[in-house]
Formats: structure tokens, sequence, C-alpha cells
């Protein structure tokens, strides 16, 4: 390749018991994508020879790299040190993309400092979670995080400078991040109606359990700025965690 692809597909999985859903993605990756200009990378947690040989003799072709890591935002910040592409997209094993990120690419200037973001449908979603999350960038941040991580496509080079993930919170360091860069004025762009990924049900920020909802305490006392949104934040988290354990 003379140029750098205009987006990398980020693929973080544990090993070879995602074999089967990181075989559907990679076919669906096939099927909408053939022929874009993607990078594809898979960054393996464990020793998984079944992934290995998948990777390597799917007609795809996409890069392969095993080695341990520290979970699954440290996967994706050294899957964000190799990516060659303008920007990045990370997606699970068992997502599929839609026809609408071939529209996006298809749009795509060269890689600017702005986010760009796109739908994210989950069919199957557990109780009280959206089958649907729009594109949105605005003070709904505050309250939730509501830009889905599988539809948004950070340019690799501000991820890279803001230091990518924050490994401090484990399952919520997406939030974070989308957070301090919303603060920090940085903007984002989308097309109304524009579907990227069918995504995967099982996601660990949808285990609405007490952990999660000590971690967001924890990431908005450190990452809010000053005012009544970040001093209503306790009594907000609290009603938000009885409200999702209501017919748990």
């Amino acid at each position: 390749m003379n140029h750098p692809p205009m987006l990398t597909l980020a693929i973080p999985v544990k090993g070879d018991a995602h074999l089967a859903p990181l075989r559907r993605t990679l076919d669906g990756i096939l099927r909408v994508l053939d022929g874009e200009d993607i990078e594809v990378l898979v960054q393996v947690g464990s020793a998984a020879p079944q992934v290995q040989a998948l990777v390597k003799d799917h007609p795809l072709r996409p890069l392969c790299y095993e080695e341990q890591d520290n979970g699954i935002y440290d996967a994706m910040n050294r899957i964000t040190q190799r990516a060659l592409g303008q920007r990045i997209l990370f997606i699970g094993a068992g997502d599929i993309p839609l026809a609408g990120l071939t529209r996006a690419l298809d749009r795509w200037e060269p890689a600017d400092d702005n986010l760009e973001l796109g739908g994210v449908r989950i069919p199957d979603a557990e109780p009280k979670v959206p089958r649907h999350y729009a594109p949105r960038w605005d003070r709904g941040l505050r309250w939730r995080n509501v830009c889905h991580h599988q539809g948004i496509a950070y340019p690799t080079a501000l991820l890279r400078a803001k230091g990518g993930f924050s490994l401090e919170f484990p399952v919520l360091a997406d939030y974070a991040l989308n957070l301090v860069l919303w603060q920090s004025g940085v903007k984002a762009k989308w097309n109304e109606g524009e579907n990227w990924v069918s995504a995967a049900p099982g996601g660990v920020s949808r285990q609405f359990n007490p952990a999660l909802y000590a971690e967001e305490r924890q990431l908005k006392a450190q990452v809010m700025r000053a005012g009544l949104a970040k001093w209503c934040q306790p009594l907000w988290i609290r009603l938000k965690s009885l409200w999702k354990a209501q017919g748990q």
C-alpha cells in the first residue's frame, strides 16, 4: 500500500474462545467492505492457534498480533500504535459492518482532528439498553456515554496524542476519553441516518453492577469540569443504577 489507508478496523480478541464470532466479523467485513481503502488488525491477548489459522487462511488477509495484554483497553492502545489508517474504528468479535460504513468511507476526506460518527445497531440488546445508538456529540455525554464506540472513527494521530485509553478505567475508558475530547473542544461530524455496525450483545460496559457505577463515579470525579452537572453526578448515577436494576 503506497499511502495510509483511510481506515483501520481494529478487532481485539481474548483468544480461541472468540473464534466463531471473529469469523462472522471477518466474513462481514469481506462482504460489505471488499475493495475499500482499509486495513484490518486483530490483537489476540493469549495463545490462540485456531485464531491464527483463521486469520492466515481468511481471504480478507488481516494482520494479526498475538501478545499478552492487560485487558481490552491495553489491547486497543497497542493496536492504535500499530495502525496505519488515518482513522481507527474499534469493533468486537461478532460485530458486523453495515452499508453505511461504506458510504462514510466514500465521503471522507483525509483525516483532520474531527471525529467521524456513525449509528450503531444492537439488535439483541440487553434489557434497558438502546437497540440503536444514533450519532451524537453533545452535552448528553455528561450523563451517559451517548457515543457507542463502534460508531466512532477516531483520527489515529489524535488518539495517539491523547495517550490512548486510560487503563485506570478497565470498563469505561472509552467514555472517559470521549468526555475529555468533548470538553476540550474536539468536534464531530456525521450524516444523519448512516449506520455503521450491527453490534453483538454482551459488552462489559453493559453489565450493570455496583463495580460499573463505582467506576463511573470515579471517572466523572476525575474528568468532568467543575459545575452543576458534576455536582449532580452521585445522585444521578444512584438513580440510574436503581432504574437499571428494576426488572433484572
